[in-house]
């Protein structure tokens, strides 16, 4: 399934490989990179960057949804400014994590957020998925902020996905249906 969700100022579209560039902005920045979950290394080049890049594009098809990847890009500019995914949580059987990674240039404009609610409207859209999960390294204040006001609920610390001490939020699909 191909997706391309519009919300007011982004559109979140699948991965595409003449998005390599801009995947590098992201994912090869240091300030972006000492926060994800798992926990891995910078990515460093644009070769190793096109490599992963074509590992999440081949992926794709083979995701259930709402499981994936996508880039998130401006409407006005077509300028990648994020990705997205959803994906299981491990020991991998059913719950469900949400995740946002952005350039650096790009923090303080609510991209995450508005990323974020557009791609929870979809996933809980068919009353198929009753629950969202979020985890973020304890000092990662601007996941910790982009959860709060996703009206995700704080359920505690564990070290039990990834081998990493993370914080944990969750969302249910009814109590985000009452705030939208």
């Amino acid at each position: 399934m191909t997706l391309n969700l519009r919300s007011d100022r982004l559109v979140i579209r699948d991965w595409d490989e003449a998005d390599v560039e801009a995947a590098l902005e992201i994912y090869g920045s240091a300030d972006v990179a000492q926060w994800l979950s798992p926990a891995i290394d910078r990515v460093d080049d644009l070769p190793a960057m096109k490599q992963v890049l074509t590992a999440w594009i081949e992926a794709q098809p083979n995701f259930v949804i709402p499981a994936g990847r996508w880039a998130v890009a401006r409407q006005d500019t077509g300028e990648v400014v994020g990705g997205m995914l959803i994906r299981l949580l491990p020991p991998y059987e059913e719950d469900l994590e949400i995740g946002w990674q952005f350039k650096p240039s790009a923090w303080g404009y609510g991209y995450a957020t508005e990323a974020s609610r557009t791609l929870l409207t979809w996933a809980f859209g068919d009353g198929s998925v009753d629950e969202i999960f979020a985890v973020a390294r304890p000092h990662n204040k601007r996941a910790i902020a982009t959860a709060g006001r996703l009206g995700m609920e704080w359920v505690g610390e564990t070290d039990k996905y990834y081998d990493l001490n993370l914080q944990v939020y969750r969302l249910r699909a009814a109590d985000f249906k009452k705030k939208s």
